[in-house]
């Protein structure tokens, strides 16, 4: 079961990117986006490995204190926070304007809720499902943006600072491997986690360099360039608008993310029923319909602190980690 528990790696490394994780690239570091991609998957397999290293086993628990226990429920928290400001400004930006956040949002925190009523492995069996047919979206959307593509739009290569490429290298590494702070109790092993992480980054890659040689130097004009460059497709001259149906596989990223820190949510709170997550959830759904949403500039502002918040965080949880896994050793 470890080999397949290793596949929700895949997911939780996607979940950040869409809108905010990929126009961050584009801001600090506009077409060399896909360059700093590349120092940003070496930096990410290091973090990986530090988490691996870290694992909590059953002889260190996350409740074992207060202090750690309230560290990790506000880094779940803000994780969900952060997934439900980027679906949210999704959907209404491009799929229901006129529909409150609340509505449109509600069915994927639902899902989300049930399936914390699971264990890991169901979330798991799902995740297989999804995995499969993600693959073949990326696939099938890469290929049909291919005659928009215009690899002039590469040159010139490092136009950007080199210091501009190694904060942007920063910034993807740690939206990468954040989510991963979910399975750290959990069994996993170092080895699986990168194959799928490395997968996963592959497919970020891609899709920043698709984007790059179809947009060139307007990369920076759009809030969600992905989506923008998916509406130039039209399958086979006539068939238009598919951008909607390619465009799923990023809500699995979100889906199975948001499941599993709602699941660590419940357990870590150490609650029996659902119903407290869910609730927990909604409240903050409805923080995010009433005050980000529809508000560009919020929206904004949380996307250029997001990364340095998630770093602060996930430095502090790691160090604790260490802390007790020596003193462990030491006894």
């Amino acid at each position: 079961m470890k080999t397949k528990t290793n596949l929700l790696s895949y997911f939780l490394s996607r979940s950040l990117f869409l809108g905010g994780g990929i126009s961050i690239l584009f801001l600090y570091c506009n077409k060399d986006a896909y360059l700093s991609i590349i120092l940003g998957t070496l930096l990410g397999i290091g973090i990986i490995y530090i988490i691996s290293k870290l694992r909590i086993k059953k002889t260190i628990s996350l409740k074992s204190d207060i202090f750690t226990r309230v560290i990790y429920i506000i880094y779940l928290l803000f994780l969900i926070f952060i997934l439900l400001t980027i679906l949210a400004t999704f959907l209404y930006s491009y799929f229901l304007p006129f529909t409150p956040s609340i509505i449109s949002c509600l069915p994927i925190i639902i899902l989300a809720s049930l399936m914390n009523s699971k264990s890991i492995k169901k979330i798991t069996y799902v995740a297989e499902i999804l995995f499969s047919i993600s693959l073949v979206l990326i696939f099938l959307k890469t290929s049909l943006l291919t005659n928009e593509f215009d690899f002039s739009n590469l040159l010139p290569i490092f136009s950007t600072s080199p210091s501009s490429i190694f904060k942007t290298s920063i910034i993807f590494a740690i939206l990468s491997t954040t989510p991963f702070l979910t399975m750290i109790d959990e069994d996993i092993d170092f080895k699986g986690t990168a194959k799928y992480y490395l997968l996963s980054m592959l497919t970020i890659f891609i899709v920043v360099l698709s984007i790059t040689v179809v947009l060139g130097e307007m990369v920076n004009i759009y809030s969600y360039p992905e989506y923008s460059v998916l509406r130039k497709i039209s399958l086979f001259n006539f068939i238009e608008n598919i951008e909607n149906f390619i465009s799923a596989g990023w809500f699995f990223d979100i889906f199975i993310c948001l499941s599993i820190a709602s699941l660590k949510l419940r357990e870590t709170i150490n609650v029996k029923k659902n119903i407290i997550p869910f609730i927990i959830i909604f409240i903050i759904l409805v923080i995010v319909d009433k005050f980000i949403a529809n508000n560009f500039y919020n929206s904004i502002a949380i996307y250029k602190m997001f990364p340095w918040i998630f770093a602060t965080i996930s430095t502090i949880i790691l160090t604790i980690t260490s802390i007790k896994k020596s003193r462990c050793k030491s006894t």
